[in-house]
Parts: structure tokens; C-alpha cells; sequence
């Protein structure tokens, strides 16, 4: 049989009635209050830092939060990891952080939002210097930890540490002039620039670096290793000694009309003039311009006369749009094609990596930026085909439709390989 418990409101007294009302409104009053505050977060136990000797060091705390919360770092520290970084309701994260091996000490501050709100919490990381005196810390120099470096056929720039407990340096093999690092000695930790240059043969070719840490040789070596490439045509442009480097500064820069008889005999020519009649391409100290203002411009390889028989073929280049300095802008297209046997897969680029006169004055770094290179591949070549480069359209003139009627574009290192 089931029974009703349950309080007749009428019938119920006047301090009864005011209870349950005062009840309600107090509960009420809470609950606005909490969601006016937003979503409850801590830290169990709440800890404020996280304090780790020169070794380093790994720690786990728990989040108490009913809300999707985050922790974000003041500032990027590669020595600093955090998994998971996010998370929802009750969770925990690991905060991990790398040895010191600089004489300085280090610290970040961790911050934490909750529901796009960000907190009151912080929590304070601190790493001690290391011990000048080596303390029994085990000995060590290598590069970021790696037990090798495999560098790309087409070349490689690239940034990476020596770490290190003391003083180290390198040595590089006499006679490997496709590679070199800078520096190539220092102290603890130091940001090092690695470059290998293209390998245009088919062979690969490995480099054993030698390291050395407070004078003494580290047994072993770090190889350097580079494949090769079966290269139908590589042109550095190195051979043309016009004008000046600096993109702005056009004095002194050769249209290819008038280049001399040995220049034109490597086979660099143009498809079509720009539609003045003229054909607009520059050269330049070691690279060419194409166009100038209200005409695009092209230039057209030699003859691919390497392929055998009908090859599907890989075409990477180095593009640079121009930019005065005073900072105004070209237009950024380039397109790409054949002539003579063979499809091109992209026919049109957007060159979007400006050049920064301040960081860059003399334009020599930006040759060297991983963006400024661009590929594209070509299938059913034959040793007929010849392969064209134009900036924007022939006619940029405000009277032919043009959106812009200047669209200049710097090319070098054209580089035409077979497709494995």
C-alpha cells in the first residue's frame, strides 16, 4: 500500500510558511551567486609553485573544477611540458620539466582558465641553476639528442641546440664543403645553424662530425647523411652578376635582351615578350626579376635534354615577391608551365613571403627560409620540354583589366629532378 506523506499548505502555519519561503529565497540567492562567479576551480590541496632542482623534474596535480578548464603558460618554455594541457570537470595534468643545463636559474608562470574565464589561481614553476662544480651530473654534449642527422637531396637550413655540461666543440671533416654549422663551438646550451647544401648527384654522401667537451674527444661521431637525386637540371643562377642584392635597388640590373653572348648560351630565353614587345626579365647578383611596372614578364629553360626517354619529373624553385622600401606591395602571382611535351600539376602560385627590409637588409636570409621554396611536377616529359616561369600576365596595364599593374617576382635555384 503506498502512503502520501505531505504538508497541507493551508491548513500550515504562518512560521512554517515563512521557513520554506525564506528556504527557497536563500537557496535561490546561492545559486545566482555561484553562477554570477562563475564555475568553482582549484588545485587539490592548492599548491602555488612547483620547485624542481637542476635535474628536472615531473609532478601530477588534480584539478577540482565542474567546468572545461585549460592551463596556459605565461610564455612558451621549450624546457617546460604540460599533458594534458585541457581538460573537463575533475581531471589531473603533469607538468614536466627538462634538465638546466645553463648556469642560471629559470622559472614560468602556469595560469588556468575555466569555462573562457581566466583565473585567480597561478602556479609558479621554478628550476634551480646547475651546479658549476658538475656535482656528479653525468658528463654529455650531443645535438638536441639526436643519434644522427638525415638531411634532404634538395638541402636543409635548419636551427637546433648543442646541449652540452661544460665546454664543447665540433669538427667537420676536411673536404665536406656541402655542409656547415655555425657555431661550431660554445658552452652548456647554444643554439645552433645547420646547413647542407643540395646534393645534384646521384650518390649519397655522409659526414662524420666529431664532438669534443672540455677538450676532450667524445668517442664516436654524429653522421650526417644526404641522398642522392637524378637531377635533369639545376640552376643556381650564379653566373649573373647584375645590379644589386637588395630587392628595391634597381639600378644596375640587365634585361635579358642584353646579356652577353656567353650568358645566352647556357639557354636561358623567354617564351613571349611582355606586350610592349620588350622581354622584361633581369638579371641580378646571382637571381632574376620578372617584370616591371604595367608588363609581367616570363623566362623559359633550356631544353630538358637529360630526361630519358618520357619521365614524370619534380620542379622545386625559390620565389620572392617585391616590396619597395617603403613598404608597398606588388601583386604575388606566378604562373608555371611547359612547353612541349608534358602536364604541369599546379599551374599558378601565390608568392606570399614578403621580405622584412629590417630583420633582412641585405635580402640574403629570405633565400634561405623554408617558405621561399615551391615545388611543382610535371609528367610526360620528354628531352623536348622546357619549362616557363611568368609573373602575373604579360599586360598589367590599367587599361587591360589588370587589378595591379605591378606584379614582380624574384626567382632562383630551379631545381628539375625525376620522380621516384
Amino acid at each position: 500500500m503506498k502512503t502520501n506523506h505531505h504538508t497541507n499548505v493551508k491548513k500550515a502555519s504562518p512560521t512554517l510558511w515563512r521557513t520554506v519561503c525564506l528556504g527557497f529565497f536563500v537557496a535561490f540567492s546561492s545559486c545566482k551567486k555561484e553562477n554570477e562567479q562563475g564555475t568553482h576551480f582549484a588545485l587539490k590541496d592548492n599548491p602555488t609553485a612547483m620547485t624542481v632542482t637542476s635535474e628536472g623534474s615531473s609532478q601530477t596535480f588534480t584539478v577540482q573544477s565542474a567546468g572545461i578548464w585549460k592551463v596556459e603558460p605565461l610564455s612558451d618554455e621549450r624546457w617546460l611540458k604540460i599533458a594534458p594541457n585541457e581538460g573537463q570537470g575533475e581531471g589531473t595534468f603533469t607538468v614536466t620539466v627538462g634538465r638546466n643545463t645553463t648556469p642560471e636559474p629559470r622559472q614560468s608562470i602556469l595560469t588556468f582558465v575555466v569555462d573562457g574565464k581566466i583565473q585567480n589561481n597561478v602556479l609558479k614553476i621554478e628550476q634551480e641553476a646547475r651546479d658549476e662544480s658538475g656535482g656528479g651530473d653525468d658528463a654529455y654534449v650531443h645535438l638536441d639528442g639526436l643519434p644522427g642527422l638525415e638531411a634532404p637531396e634538395g638541402g636543409l637550413h635548419g636551427r637546433y641546440v648543442v646541449r652540452s655540461t661544460g665546454e664543447w666543440k665540433i669538427e667537420i671533416p676536411e673536404g665536406t664543403d656541402w655542409l656547415s654549422i655555425e657555431p661550431m663551438e660554445g658552452r652548456f646550451d647554444t643554439g645552433v645553424t645547420v646547413n647542407v647544401d643540395i646534393n645534384t648527384t646521384p650518390e649519397s654522401r655522409t659526414a662524420g662530425l666529431v664532438f669534443y667537451l672540455d677538450g676532450e674527444q667524445i668517442p664516436g661521431v654524429f653522421e650526417v647523411i644526404q641522398e642522392g637525386m637524378e637531377v635533369v637540371l639545376y640552376e643556381d643562377f650564379n653566373w649573373l652578376t647584375y645590379g644589386s642584392a637588395i630587392f628595391y635597388t634597381t639600378s644596375g640590373e640587365t634585361r635579358i635582351d642584353n646579356w652577353s653572348t656567353a650568358e645566352l648560351a647556357r639557354g636561358w630565353g623567354w617564351r613571349n615578350p611582355s606586350a610592349d614587345g620588350i622581354p622584361s626579365t633581369y638579371a641580378r647578383q646571382g637571381f632574376v626579376k620578372l617584370g616591371k611596372t604595367n608588363y609581367g614578364s616570363d623566362i623559359l629553360s633550356p631544353k630538358l635534354s637529360e630526361v630519358q626517354g618520357t619521365q614524370n619529373l619534380r620542379v622545386s624553385f625559390k620565389a620572392v615577391p617585391y616590396e619597395t622600401a617603403g613598404g608597398a606591395r606588388d601583386g604575388s602571382v606566378l604562373k608555371v608551365g611547359v612547353t612541349g611535351p608534358g602536364t604541369v600539376d599546379v599551374s599558378e602560385f601565390s608568392i606570399d613571403n614578403w621580405p622584412n627590409y629590417t630583420l633582412d637588409p641585405n635580402c640574403t636570409e629570405i633565400w634561405k627560409a623554408p617558405e621561399t621554396t615551391r615545388s611543382f611536377t610535371i609528367t610526360g616529359a620528354t628531352a623536348e620540354t622546357q619549362i616557363w616561369f611568368l609573373g602575373g600576365d604579360y599586360d598589367l596595364r590599367p587599361e587591360s583589366g589588370a587589378p595591379i599593374n605591378k606584379n614582380r617576382i624574384f626567382l632562383d635555384d630551379i631545381l628539375v629532378t625525376v620522380l621516384k
